[in-house]
């Protein structure tokens, strides 16, 4: 029975852009995805392009993401955040490669999203604030040339690629530093891949969340996340205490399904910074994630 869930889950992945996964950085992870209210800067091409206009400095993540321990399954992302005379941007890049045989050239499948973000302030005085963001994605999916009949190849399907162009919407409302409020709206225009019996739109979906501080070294975060069209909404809850100047505690829990997540940072120099992310499944093997940060 547990094999035979294990199949839908992974088949559920593989049907779905990994743009829609909710859980891709080391903070996310941590959090159990409560980040659309006060995100990282550079994880903000991810999760609420709004909260780029905050840069003070840029800022470079990298991190890989090991989902559910399975081996056959690789992503990797790559986001940086600047500023110039023209606005603040960011850029983030993103891969999951699905490869069944250890050591092989030919993978099953690759997902692949180039995205270009900008974050911009609408209103900002000594009180409050009002930030809007936008991000534009160009998605890749590649799929491999199916076994045939035969097994080998020589009568199965060729490869193939297509695309689609996607745009994220987000904003973030902030009140004396200690209340803040994160909308996303993810594919808003209702982007699609395939055609005839295989097409089929990307999932949409909003999420909307509250950060309060109750003192600066202290975040708490709660939000609730649906896909347009669905009933079921994901409530999640997560906090980061800065316990010293060179290490964070993160931790976070979500409901349907039911999920913890814990993780750190952790700062050797002030410029450089490490993270680790755990998120516990109530079916699957947990997920992992190490994550390198540079800010300049």
């Amino acid at each position: 029975m547990k094999k035979i869930l294990i199949i839908l889950f992974i088949s559920s992945i593989y049907t779905q852009v990994m743009t829609d996964l909710s859980f891709r950085t080391s903070q996310s992870i941590a959090m159990a995805g409560s980040v659309v209210s006060d995100p990282g800067i550079a994880e903000s091409v991810f999760y609420n392009p709004a909260n780029l206009s905050n840069i003070d400095n840029s800022e470079i993540l990298y991190g890989m993401t090991d989902f559910y321990g399975l081996n056959f399954i690789g992503y990797t992302y790559f986001s940086y955040a600047f500023s110039t005379s023209f606005g603040n941007f960011g850029i983030g890049y993103q891969k999951l490669v699905t490869n069944p045989t250890s050591g092989s050239q030919a993978n099953l499948s690759s997902e692949s999203s180039l995205s270009l973000s900008q974050g911009f302030d609408l209103l900002r005085d000594n009180n409050s604030t009002l930030q809007l963001g936008y991000t534009i994605n160009y998605m890749m999916l590649n799929q491999g040339q199916t076994a045939g009949v035969s097994g080998d190849g020589s009568d199965g399907m060729p490869s193939t690629s297509i695309n689609a162009l996607g745009i994220d919407v987000g904003i973030i409302s902030s009140l004396r530093n200690k209340v803040q409020f994160g909308v996303y709206l993810k594919n808003i225009n209702a982007p699609s891949l395939g055609r005839g019996s295989s097409y089929h739109y990307l999932p949409r979906k909003m999420t909307i969340g509250i950060t309060y501080r109750p003192f600066n070294d202290l975040n708490t975060n709660i939000s609730f996340e649906r896909l347009l069209g669905k009933k079921d909404i994901q409530f999640r809850f997560g906090f980061e205490y800065k316990l010293s100047h060179n290490l964070t505690l993160r931790s976070g829990i979500q409901m349907k399904p039911n999920r913890i997540g814990f993780g750190f940072k952790y700062m050797p120099f002030e410029n450089i910074n490490f993270s680790y992310g755990l998120l516990l499944h109530h079916i699957m093997p947990s997920t992992n994630n190490f994550e390198l940060g540079v800010s300049f």
